[in-house]
């Protein structure tokens, strides 16, 4: 388990599935992060995620996002690795009753930690959807810089929108 001072990073377990499966199906919580067409996830769909999450996984770890009261309130992770360039890719999902409290931060910081004191990682990435304002602040909170924009990138609610590129390099 990571620390941080409002959450924890732990290992995702059984009890987390129903919890999960609400997160992803929750058109306000990923709509302003997913590129893909956002389809309903299955539970049988989740519950395979989430068995596909353990310490063997081979270049995507994910940590279930818990505050210090123990209550799962959402996950984040390592989506791409890429060793030879010593990047990673990060992403990060809060359920939408628990925003605004800090966790998403909180849960950035700590894995922005594991990754460069635990992986060593020289460079993190992430892109957000630029109307996902509450997102772009927490990163920039945790130190991510601008470094572009992608025009007009994402098909969402009937037009397109432009996707944020931040990144944070371990020397910063």
């Amino acid at each position: 388990m990571y620390e941080g001072k409002l959450v924890n990073l732990r290992a995702f377990e059984r009890n987390d599935l129903e919890r999960n499966h609400a997160f992803v199906n929750d058109f306000d919580t990923v709509r302003g992060m997913a590129s893909g067409i956002l389809f309903p996830c299955s539970f049988e769909d989740e519950q395979r995620f989430m068995d596909q999450q353990s310490s063997y996984t081979r270049g995507e770890y994910q940590f279930a996002v818990e505050n210090k009261q123990g209550e799962l309130v959402g996950r984040c992770g390592i989506l791409k690795i890429d060793w030879k360039n010593s990047l990673a890719e990060l992403g990060i999902m809060i359920g939408k009753e628990n925003r605004g409290r800090g966790y998403g931060t909180d849960a950035m910081a700590v894995l922005c930690r594991f990754c460069f004191e635990e992986m060593n990682v020289r460079k993190l990435k992430l892109s957000v959807i630029a109307f996902n304002e509450a997102a772009l602040k927490c990163y920039e909170k945790c130190g991510f810089k601008r470094e572009g924009l992608l025009e007009k990138e994402v098909f969402r609610q009937s037009e397109y929108h432009d996707v944020v590129v931040l990144g944070k390099l371990r020397a910063d």
